[in-house]
């Protein structure tokens, strides 16, 4: 990891968006950033400084209005334009950045920890309430469900 060079640094004080950021993806081809919050997703330009587009997640009755709701996954899936967002309550949610639609693609009844995709987004793993991971493909079909801590080897 040596050769790692910090490429760019940017602030974003300035910018005004809902709640404190959580989680966040890039958009490479875009040049634009998503940041997930307690309220819901906003995109940014860090060139211009302009916010691109913003979804309220707690509109739609995905996150509570207290602000004690979570973000905790967000990846731009670059051939569907659109970005996945997994919430700490179990939600997993397609925002369609063309149509500006929004779908509720699943849910996990225990919650969720952590949502991550493999590099070809052909896979996305989540990491369950009940400490369990669940492997589906990109287009949310269950692969494996398998619990984190298991009694007995192979």
């Amino acid at each position: 990891m040596r050769n790692l060079k910090l490429f760019r640094t940017l602030e974003f004080r300035d910018i005004q968006g809902p709640g404190k950021p959580q989680c966040f993806s890039l958009r490479t081809e875009q040049g634009t950033v998503l940041i997930g919050s307690e309220h819901g997703l906003i995109e940014v330009d860090p060139v211009s400084r302009e916010v691109k587009n913003e979804v309220s997640l707690v509109a739609e009755g995905f996150l509570p209005e207290d602000g004690s709701g979570r973000i905790v996954g967000v990846q731009d899936l670059l051939d569907q334009e659109s970005v996945c967002v997994a919430t700490a309550s179990g939600d997993v949610i397609v925002f369609s950045l063309s149509t500006q639609q929004l779908e509720c693609v699943g849910s996990v009844a225990s919650g969720i920890s952590v949502m991550s995709w493999s590099p070809d987004q052909e896979l996305v793993l989540l990491a369950t309430g009940q400490q369990t991971l669940i492997m589906m493909t990109k287009d949310f079909e269950p692969i494996m469900e398998q619990q984190i801590h298991q009694d007995d080897f192979w």
